[in-house]
């Protein structure tokens, strides 16, 4: 008998907002963003983030104020494993932070991750675990053409974060989630026209599937490809003048 899926997102929702306090180090007294911020993030509807930040105040971890939003109580309280990755991922943060990193060593880093990340999803993966990720697909495909270039690149990452967590890697999937903020920047700028979004949604389609499918071959293929046609936008990208720069005329530091 397949089992519901409403039974084990409340618990995969606890693990992920615990996993946010502890990556983000936040502290008592510290706010939480919005209800929706938080559904857009976890991929999955606001009803189950209300439902999991009303168990977290029983268990004492955040307080809900009324009319002010949720706030971090005590952080003492969150699971070891959770506490651990966190660390792991706040403290990863603070290197990548620490100076300009190459563009491209961040995009092999990742690949290294995400390939080992996607073939652990597809061995440990049951079929009511991927209904987060169909939920995050469905939203994309339902962004209006104007609100792209803003509501598309955060879900992506949504995506490729909730593979990581199908891993049951914590520490590796905070790994990642370092990796995949620092790149954020680089993958909101990138040019997106209707071939390239058609192109990667098709790509994320034949990820979910090869996850379906428990299929580790195809997974990793699948998601090599996808990670070497961003790798390419990026050059090609960096190889175009900026839109202020003509041709013809001006040279870019005149302007």
């Amino acid at each position: 008998m397949a089992t519901s899926a409403p039974a084990s997102r409340p618990a995969d929702v606890a693990d992920l907002l615990g996993r946010f306090i502890a990556e983000h180090q936040l502290k008592p007294g510290d706010r939480l963003p919005s209800i929706r911020d938080l559904a857009s993030k976890f991929g999955v509807k606001v009803g189950v983030v209300r439902d999991t930040l009303l168990d977290a105040q029983g268990r004492g971890i955040i307080k809900v104020l009324p009319r002010a939003g949720a706030f971090v109580e005590a952080v003492d309280k969150l699971p070891t494993n959770v506490t651990t990755a966190g660390r792991t991922g706040a403290r990863l943060r603070e290197l990548l932070a620490a100076q300009d990193q190459n563009l491209f060593h961040l995009l092999d880093a990742r690949e290294t991750l995400e390939l080992d990340l996607i073939a652990r999803a597809a061995r440990k993966r049951e079929l009511q675990d991927l209904f987060p990720l169909r939920r995050i697909l469905e939203e994309m495909a339902a962004i209006p053409p104007e609100q792209r270039h803003d509501r598309y690149t955060p879900l992506d990452i949504a995506f490729h974060l909730e593979i990581a967590r199908l891993s049951g890697n914590a520490v590796m999937t905070a790994m990642l989630g370092a990796l995949l903020e620092e790149l954020e920047p680089h993958l909101q700028e990138l040019r997106w026209s209707d071939e390239r979004h058609l192109r990667t949604d098709e790509s994320h389609a034949r990820l979910y599937s090869a996850l379906v499918a428990g299929d580790v071959a195809i997974a990793q293929t699948e998601i090599q490809a996808h990670l070497q046609d961003a790798y390419n936008s990026l050059l090609d990208q960096i190889r175009q003048p900026p839109p202020a720069c003509s041709a013809a005329g001006k040279e870019c530091a005149e302007q």
